[in-house]
């Protein structure tokens, strides 16, 4: 199991958090992850950074930790500037970009306070939101595609395309993640944790893609015993087919934690 490490810009300044990705580099962790969000006060903080310019940094930052949006609202961009902005990264870090995608909340909910404050209108109804991240796929396919259309050719073209995942809180989204991504990430401790991971797996093999590459990932807040192979939760997620654990700090991470830790494949 890889294990992936997400700091907050919203509640650390950049230095700390280009320094404390640099020190995950170090120790080892695979992936470093980053917020989708406009307005810090979403994840108790005071600031944050725009996703795509601090991955630009990160990827200057950096020398092989991969890097990745965990995850991006597709009703943040249009799908063709997020599509120009991944290919970017992509390019600019030689290959180590994985691009997560999510669909949003509902309007009027409280994870859609900065939507409201920015003006950008979500969708309402929860078929209209998935269905926003198809548009958003076919977007990714028409513009990424080798034999694209001629009056694309001068647009960047991620060169190798990078894995694309679906961050999932129910069926549906995980049966389309299955169909259509290369993974999908779940919240460790949701109530329907199995349910959710059996959906993608089953739909991938309906798809007929089981053979492709899949990344089965969940996440969960910081705890130095998950760093442990052998830990009760890792061993159970292990045996219901996920393959990658990435643990998120909210708060300034303890450097002095962070130095000592030793991710367990």
């Amino acid at each position: 199991m890889q294990v992936d490490i997400q700091l907050s810009p919203a509640a650390e300044p950049w230095p700390m958090l280009r320094d404390g990705i640099r020190l995950a580099e170090e120790r080892g962790f695979d992936t470093a992850w980053v917020f989708d969000h406009f307005d810090g006060s979403m994840l108790g903080g005071t600031t944050m950074l725009e996703c795509f310019t601090l991955l630009g940094a990160l990827v200057a930052s950096t020398e092989r930790i991969r890097l990745g949006t965990l995850v991006l609202n597709v009703a943040n961009r249009l799908p063709a500037v997020m599509a120009q902005s991944a290919a970017s990264v992509q390019t600019m870090s030689a290959g180590r970009f994985t691009l997560g995608l999510g669909a949003g909340a509902a309007p009027g909910g409280p994870w859609s306070a900065e939507h409201a404050r920015l003006g950008i209108e979500l969708a309402r109804t929860m078929a209209d939101r998935h269905r926003r991240v198809e548009l958003t796929l076919d977007e990714l396919d028409r513009l990424w595609s080798p034999t694209r259309d001629a009056d694309l050719a001068a647009l960047p073209l991620p060169d190798p395309r990078p894995p694309v995942i679906l961050g999932v809180n129910s069926t549906a989204l995980a049966a389309l993640a299955g169909r259509r991504c290369d993974g999908m990430n779940v919240r460790s401790n949701h109530d329907q944790l199995e349910a959710l991971v059996g959906a993608g797996y089953a739909a991938r093999a309906e798809a007929g893609r089981d053979t492709a590459p899949w990344d089965c990932s969940v996440w969960a807040m910081w705890d130095d015993a998950l760093l442990r192979a052998d830990h009760p939760h890792r061993v159970r997620w292990a045996a219901l087919g996920i393959n990658r654990l990435v643990l998120v700090s909210l708060v300034p991470l303890d450097r002095d934690a962070l130095k000592r830790a030793t991710p367990e494949p």
